[in-house]
């Protein structure tokens, strides 16, 4: 891949523990250095959750922008996304990706494509891959295709080949597994042992699923209510989800707050968006999915008026009031399962 003289572009995903950023920045410039590389240039995805860009340590580099003007058009995918991406980094010679594996509730997992889909391209590029959910709500523990990882891969093949260090977190903060290599094949090998690693076996599926957003998906509703998803195998039909996330930040998008407000019913939503779709709204229809399938309860500082009123969540203050009103919605002996660390966690039933 390398010739004396290359220009390397290196693409992180600010998802990934700063000082984890920080070694392996300085690994892969010795080693490129070594292979005669001339320049490293720096690449930040741009990421709405509520994370640091780059650590301080790093010296200064582009955070890409997706309302900015410096992307490239390779074409439209076969569902017709067009993709608009980064020109400077693909200009480079050799594409590096730094990520690491986590559950999403639209693409399964982060750690593959997602790196240049939605994080190295333009917000129409964006908006339209995630308008692809209106087909369907994917779950987490499938390592399928759905459409919104798909038309990743399409928008990936059509930049070219990139080398990727796919991560794979312990839950402590720091790293269970290091995956390299052609990104898509690193990313497969990745999820595999995530699920390995983050998908305890249960017995049977629970009348109350409790789920702890985490640290830094629970500081707004707009991340917060996405961690459901990594529950969904848990619980049964029509049981009780309680999320657990704090939302100090409050709903964290205008966007989302508007469409949940505006559509009680999943349906007229739907339609809706199948003729003006907006990001925002897609988080609106998997919230709008679940609450079809399940009660939802949200401990939270909210306002009852949002919870209850724009968002259609039964409120509570602390996780123990909130399992005492599903125990009577549930009866005396429903099964309760707590996830402490939801945003991580893929909990499956063994099988029959």
């Amino acid at each position: 891949m390398l010739k004396q003289g290359s220009v390397a572009g290196l693409l992180i995903d600010p998802i990934v523990p700063p000082h984890i950023q920080q070694k392996a920045t300085e690994i892969i410039k010795a080693r490129l250095a070594t292979l005669g590389v001339s320049e490293v240039k720096l690449f930040y995805r741009n990421r709405t959750s509520n994370v640091e860009p780059r650590p301080s340590s790093i010296e200064p580099s582009k955070i890409i922008d997706p309302k900015g003007q410096t992307f490239t058009d390779l074409g439209k995918t076969s569902q017709g996304t067009n993709v608009l991406l980064e020109k400077e980094l693909l200009a480079c010679d050799v594409r590096i990706s730094l990520n690491m594996v986590t559950p999403h509730f639209a693409s399964g997992f982060t750690g593959g494509p997602d790196i240049l889909l939605p994080g190295a391209s333009s917000i129409e590029t964006i908006s339209k891959n995630r308008s692809l959910m209106i087909k369907g709500v994917p779950d987490p523990g499938e390592t399928g295709e759905n459409a919104v990882l798909s038309d990743a891969f399409e928008a990936y093949n059509m930049a070219g080949r990139f080398y990727s260090l796919t991560l794979v977190p312990d839950g402590w903060g720091e790293i269970d597994s290091i995956f390299s290599g052609e990104l898509e094949a690193a990313y497969r090998e990745a999820v595999q042992k995530y699920l390995n690693v983050h998908s305890p076996r249960i017995d049977r599926r629970s009348d109350v699923v409790v789920v702890a957003a985490g640290k830094l998906l629970g500081m707004d509703l707009y991340h917060g209510v996405r961690v459901l998803s990594n529950a969904f195998r848990a619980v049964k039909k029509e049981g009780t989800m309680i999320l657990v996330a704090e939302c100090s930040k409050g709903i964290g998008d205008q966007g989302f707050l508007e469409f949940s407000r505006r559509f009680s019913e999943k349906r007229e939503l739907v339609t809706e968006l199948r003729h003006k779709f907006r990001l925002g709204s897609h988080v609106s229809l998997f919230l709008a999915d679940a609450l079809e399938k399940y009660r939802i309860q949200l401990v939270s500082v909210l306002p009852d008026l949002y919870t209850r009123d724009s968002f259609r969540l039964k409120p509570s203050r602390t996780a123990s009031s909130a399992i005492q009103q599903s125990i009577r919605a549930e009866g005396k002996e429903a099964k309760i399962l707590i996830v402490t660390r939801g945003d991580l966690t893929i909990p499956v039933v063994n099988p029959a």
